[in-house]
């Protein structure tokens, strides 16, 4: 699990992402990488779950396939949850006036590399 940490340690140093999870489809973070302090990553890998499941649900309805990606926008930080395998996605969140295009590219480039180490 040291490659995968390092891996997410290395994905929330680029500039303007500030935390990198990754969460198992049953609410618990299989790693998290943050540089803040005093957040509860259990309690957001849980409520993610939830929002992925959600996601789900509402593209199997819809007949429009799995969710690969969500992007939320908060008051002052960008969250983008994507499906990395069956059973996890990665989570990175970044700051309000990051270059989503470079975030998205960079979650796009480390995914492969994180399904290939759960």
């Amino acid at each position: 699990m040291e490659a995968l940490h390092n891996l997410l340690r290395e994905l929330a140093g680029v500039t303007g992402i500030r935390a990198a999870l990754l969460v198992g489809r049953e609410g618990f973070v299989i790693d998290a990488v943050t540089k803040s302090e005093g957040i509860d990553v259990e309690a957001v890998g849980a409520t993610l779950s939830s929002e992925i499941n959600s996601t789900e649900m509402v593209g199997r309805e819809m007949r429009i396939g799995r969710m690969k990606q969500i992007i939320v926008e908060y008051e002052v930080g960008i969250i983008i949850l994507s499906a990395v395998a069956k059973e996890a996605a990665l989570a990175v969140v970044a700051e309000p006036d990051a270059m989503i295009g470079n975030v998205r590219y960079q979650v796009k480039k480390y995914a492969p590399d994180v399904e290939k180490l759960l």
